[in-house]
């Protein structure tokens, strides 16, 4: 009941709000000055992953000046760049890092980056499973919750060979103290039931934590409801497909409190998850707007050189048609090259624009050594009221 009440009320403070322009077909511009942030010549020289969450818990766009932003990145290289833009000897790869952003600009003196180091004081990833060791964590979404703060990681395993050679071993839930001056130096990690592998009964891979979206007072959404969404994918062949769950902020590590959309109602089940979009990347992002749609932004097909975004009326879509915002121009002088998994930051956006981000990489590794340009994130601004 508590549910049809909300989305009754909401319905109707929607229709009393003016009517927003949809945003229009590849309108959103570079953000040079965040490429930048991350253009560097020595340490933290390069990664995909590409999260911001700020540690005050507001989401809301221009509320950045007001907290740090904490970071999260899956592979990073860590090493030198010559004036040439080549890595140099010494350079490593590891599994993820985190890095922390004082205030809404993007300064390079007020970003800094942390890693792990191994027994002999070489860099290593920042947070590693306690499972097994040829696990590795690549970090998802996260939130800030009263002190702690909350990252979902996907815990993977080696593949069976070629480019992607990786697979999913679980989703695990790591927890930090929000105000940790070097975070995720120390951790706690749990399993989580968020992850469900192919059986008799479940054709494809599941996993939960790729966004989590806030839509509470207390993240400054507009139409609050008082849960957390957290979104998920269902890892059809060359298709992923949008799935969302909720959950109370004082039971996000309460699992059993979960509850997953099956197209009418909520279920217990991860089994009932149903899709309410397709045709999405590993990473994506969902965020609230004023007029009391919901915007779901992400790279079209996984790999390819269109940021789209498709509107929803609600945190459960479904969502509509993609709308193209944007081409990549980097696969257009290489032929290796590739994009993938864009997604917002809303905090660290402009009232009246949404700032989002994408990755580039390349299908032959060594060319990261010899254009050291490659592996970066890249940013984009799209104006929302158009």
């Amino acid at each position: 009941m508590r549910n049809q009440v909300f989305f009754f009320a909401s319905a109707l403070a929607i229709l009393a709000l003016p009517l927003v322009a949809q945003i229009q077909p590849y309108s959103a511009v570079s953000a040079p000055e965040w490429d930048a942030l991350f253009d560097r010549k020595s340490g933290w020289t390069g990664a995909d992953g590409v999260r911001s969450i700020p540690r005050s818990g507001d989401e809301r766009p221009g509320t950045a000046g007001n907290t740090t932003t904490f970071w999260v990145f899956g592979d990073t290289f860590i090493g030198d760049v010559d004036q040439n833009n080549h890595r140099q000897d010494g350079t490593v790869l590891v599994n993820n890092t985190v890095a922390l952003l004082n205030g809404a600009n993007p300064d390079p003196a007020q970003m800094q980056f942390f890693w792990g180091t191994n027994a002999s004081g070489a860099p290593a990833a920042r947070v590693i499973p306690n499972t097994s060791p040829m696990n590795w964590f690549w970090p998802s979404d996260g939130i800030a919750i009263g002190g702690t703060m909350y990252l979902f990681a996907y815990r993977m395993k080696p593949g069976n060979g070629g480019v992607f050679n990786f697979a999913f071993a679980g989703v695990s839930l790591l927890t930090d103290r929000v105000d940790n001056p070097s975070p995720f130096d120390t951790y706690t990690q749990t399993d989580t039931p968020l992850y469900l592998p192919v059986d008799k009964r479940n054709p494809s891979e599941v996993t939960f934590g790729e966004a989590v979206m806030p839509n509470t007072a207390a993240a400054g959404a507009p139409f609050a409801d008082g849960y957390i969404y957290i979104y998920g994918l269902r890892h059809d062949p060359y298709v992923k497909k949008l799935l969302v769950a909720r959950v109370l902020p004082q039971s996000i590590a309460n699992f059993s409190e979960y509850r997953y959309w099956d197209g009418r109602r909520w279920s217990r089940s991860i089994r009932d998850a149903v899709s309410i979009a397709q045709r999405l990347s590993s990473e994506f992002s969902v965020s609230p707007l004023p007029d009391g749609r919901y915007l779901l932004a992400y790279q079209l097909d996984a790999l390819s050189q269109t940021v789209a975004v498709s509107y929803g009326n609600g945190p459960t879509g479904p969502f509509g048609q993609p709308i193209p915002i944007y081409h990549c121009p980097e696969p257009d002088t290489d032929p290796n090259v590739y994009t993938y998994n864009a997604k917002a930051h809303p905090h660290l956006s402009n009232p009246g624009e949404l700032l989002i981000s994408y990755n580039v990489n390349t299908f032959d590794f060594w060319e990261n050594f010899t254009n050291a340009d490659i592996y970066r994130p890249r940013f984009v601004r799209v104006p929302l009221n158009q």
